[in-house]
């Protein structure tokens, strides 16, 4: 899932438990517990994180920043506000994949995402996904050129459609990774955890939800780029559709 998202990298619970250990433990962070679950290409962490009232959040924790704050009240309108994003910019998509191709990734990413979330939430996602792709002019940031970009809403609806979602006001002081002393003084560091089963790239390629997940796994296999172990998945896709025929 998320795989249509920009600077979004799931980690698994190894990486989540090293975060803990080395950076974000209650005893480092003025008891605040985080469970790191994806980080951005910068290394911050997307973490969960218990609410000062009640329920769990979603935190954004900046690795080089003495503060960071609570970005969504809960994961759904973390998901809602992921794709969203999405949504409005698929440029980072388009950087291996052609227009049609990009649109039918966001459109499984959608449906494979919102068979997790409540009805009223999925069909709100999934609705955004009937429109036509566009191109519409975008901008980075105040001072920024205009540039147009391939996207399924505007940068002004975009922009609406976040301001929906509830309001979350909670900041909080983090402690630099490199400020923090491990908790392996005084203590014995608990034992690695297993590895996670790795599922093959040719068993997610068989299920069409799972295909932008099937050429990351490739990539990864192969070390090669998006875009040739986007053509390794589709070269054996077509092999296997033609051995059934």
């Amino acid at each position: 899932m998320f795989m249509s998202w920009q600077d979004f990298e799931w980690i698994d619970a190894e990486a989540s438990r090293e975060i803990i250990e080395g950076w974000l433990h209650p005893g480092a962070q003025n008891g605040r517990s985080f469970l790191p679950f994806a980080q951005s290409g910068a290394g911050d962490a997307w973490c969960l994180t218990p609410l000062d009232t009640h329920g769990v959040g979603v935190a954004l924790v900046l690795h080089d920043d003495e503060a960071s704050s609570l970005s969504h009240a809960c994961f759904d309108d973390f998901v809602c506000a992921g794709f969203l994003q999405a949504f409005a910019d698929l440029s980072d998509q388009l950087d291996d994949f052609s227009q049609p191709e990009a649109l039918q990734l966001l459109r499984a990413d959608v449906a494979q995402t919102t068979r997790f979330m409540k009805h009223e939430l999925g069909d709100y996602l999934q609705d955004f996904c009937r429109r036509p792709l566009e191109i519409r002019p975008w901008r980075d940031g105040p001072r920024a050129r205009v540039r147009q970009v391939a996207s399924l809403i505007s940068q002004d609806e975009l922009a609406a459609e976040l301001d929906r979602l509830p309001a979350v006001d909670l900041s909080f002081p983090v402690v630099a990774r490199w400020e923090v002393r491990s908790v392996e003084e005084g203590g014995a560091r608990p034992g690695p955890a297993p590895e996670p089963a790795k599922i093959d790239w040719r068993t997610l390629a068989a299920d069409p939800l799972q295909k932008m997940a099937a050429i990351r796994a490739c990539q990864s296999e192969h070390d090669c780029s998006l875009g040739q172990a986007k053509a390794m998945v589709d070269q054996y896709i077509g092999g296997s559709v033609n051995a059934q025929a």
